[in-house]
């Protein structure tokens, strides 16, 4: 503080009145500073990235027609995985919330789960290569299907680990609210690119083959050439994300002090239940989860024959992509966490209700339904993608920051912090539906005659599931956004609870940061 500014603030202090001295106050806590370096950054860019540095896009086209592990199969292990998920989180949460260490609660999980994380992974995509020809065709081969059950559920553990700390970590890493708001908006748009190379990469190289852009030759199938696409890709990488990760712990830096005290699992689960906020937040996440399992991806895969299509449409897109992560700060002055939340999330999704309708609906010369041709669709998609873009960036970080002034709102009431919890209870919400679809996906498929290798073998689906599959990537998917936004409307943190709230913290913290000091030394 300058010296002046000190001088008045010393005299408001000895002889000012109480109104002048609570205004005082009010200036010397209300403190938004930028902390997190330019290398904590880029580091952090990369380390956010890393989630989603993967083919995990490719899983079902793995799993359908490359591992060739039958629809019942699957719906029958994704019922032992949902319990299994629910248990293990409760466990990891439980684990992570006790930690106190020297490197903080969250960072040294980042450490260990690194290298065995891109193990499994790795692992995971090599399966086919570990089988013969003959068992790897064969839907019911029983020793394929348990390799495939333990990598799935060892990935799913190690990986319920890194996000749990992770989604803590994220709320602990600067005090300050937009400093944690710029970071997200730099890293969100940056991982736009870094985080979608392989995925985009492996798009194109299907289309390429399933287009015939790049031959087959004699003794090597387009499902062959599909086969070691995944197989390459896939554990380089496990490895990348496992090397981040663990690069990431030893520079990763917690500046927001957990309470001295550490608080029983029991107490926190019952702080993140009776807060209303908290809970309206949860069920509403949870209500977003419910789906079909098939999405516009499948769409463009299985009936259009053309996996990038999506990023063909999308190129207008680009200029307006950065406008919700350059904008954010500016917008959440003027607006709750909220609003911007709601907005970024029901409105894009609306607009499928309209490409419904006009793929649904509308004829090309030959008697085809728009939604079958490339053609006609290219306009309609082209102009979804702009106004997915414009909502994006806010999408993107209201996800995140309404998450992190939930774990803000419980410290502001209870004076502990409780973000391993709060990530498992609203985790374990959302895993709820997310296994109902995935033990419900494989059923849909059979119902609407899906067929598992007709992709890899350049065959059309049937006509009754080419319909089910635009409905399902399209309209189901709109109406239960507008749906599962409405208890959001029970979140009363508003923007004058919000900056009072951030400006109480940011005087507690500072005392609780002395505390510490005091009984480290």
């Amino acid at each position: 503080m300058r010296e002046s500014n000190w001088q008045n603030a010393v005299r408001i202090a000895e002889s000012g009145s109480d109104e002048e001295v609570v205004r005082q106050l009010r200036k010397m806590t209300k403190v938004d500073r930028r902390v997190v370096s330019r290398k904590e950054t880029i580091g952090y860019m990369f380390f956010d990235g890393s989630a989603g540095f993967n083919i995990d896009g490719q899983k079902e086209l793995f799993v359908d027609s490359i591992l060739k592990i039958g629809l019942n199969k699957q719906s029958l292990y994704n019922i032992f995985a949902g319990v299994w998920d629910v248990v293990d989180d409760i466990i990891i949460g439980g684990i992570i919330e006790k930690t106190r260490t020297r490197w903080g609660k969250f960072v040294p999980y980042f450490f260990f789960c690194g290298i065995p994380f891109g193990l499994f992974v790795s692992l995971y995509w090599l399966l086919p290569v570990f089988f013969s020809e003959e068992h790897v065709n064969d839907f019911d081969f029983i020793p394929k299907f348990i390799a495939y059950i333990v990598l799935e559920l060892l990935i799913e553990t190690v990986g319920n680990f890194k996000s749990v700390a992770t989604s803590g970590y994220l709320s602990t890493i600067t005090p300050y609210p937009s400093d944690r708001r710029r970071l997200l908006a730099v890293t969100k748009y940056c991982n736009l690119f870094y985080a979608g190379i392989p995925n985009t990469l492996i798009e194109f190289l299907l289309d390429f083959i399933t287009n015939g852009l790049i031959k087959a030759k004699p003794g090597r199938t387009s499902a062959d050439m599909i086969k070691w696409t995944l197989v390459i890709l896939g554990p380089f990488t496990g490895i990348v994300t496992g090397l981040v990760v663990m690069w990431y712990s030893t520079i990763a830096k917690e500046r927001v002090h957990q309470s001295i005290q550490v608080p029983r699992i029991r107490d926190s689960l019952r702080i993140v239940f009776t807060n209303k906020p908290l809970l309206m937040y949860m069920i509403a996440n949870a209500l977003s989860s419910f789906g079909t399992g098939i999405h516009t991806n499948n769409y463009y895969r299985w009936v259009l024959f053309m996996t990038t299509f999506e990023t063909i449409a999308g190129i207008p897109s680009a200029a307006f992509q950065p406008l919700g992560f350059a904008k954010y700060n500016a917008l959440s002055k003027k607006h709750s966490t909220k609003f911007l939340y709601i907005a970024s999330h029901t409105v894009p999704k609306a607009c499928y209700i309209p490409v419904f309708l006009y793929g649904m609906l509308l004829k090309d010369g030959k008697g085809k339904r728009f939604f079958q041709n490339r053609i006609p669709m290219l306009p309609i998609t082209a102009v979804w993608e702009i106004i997915y873009a414009i909502f994006q960036g806010i999408g993107d970080i209201s996800n995140d920051e309404i998450r992190n002034e939930c774990n803000d709102y419980i410290e502001w009431k209870t004076g502990s912090r409780n973000e391993a919890t709060l990530s498992v209870a609203s985790t374990i919400l959302c895993k709820i539906p997310n296994r109902l679809n995935n033990v419900i996906t494989p059923k849909l498929k059979q119902w609407i005659g899906y067929d598992q290798v007709a992709y890899t073998e350049l065959r059309p689906q049937p006509e009754r599931a080419q319909q089910w599959i635009f409905a399902m990537a399209t309209l189901i998917p709109a109406l239960l956004a507008l749906i599962s936004i409405i208890p959001m409307f029970g979140y009363k943190i508003d923007k004058v609870t919000r900056d009072t709230m951030y400006a109480e913290l940011n005087a507690r913290r500072s005392q609780t940061a002395e505390r510490i000091t005091e009984l480290e030394s």
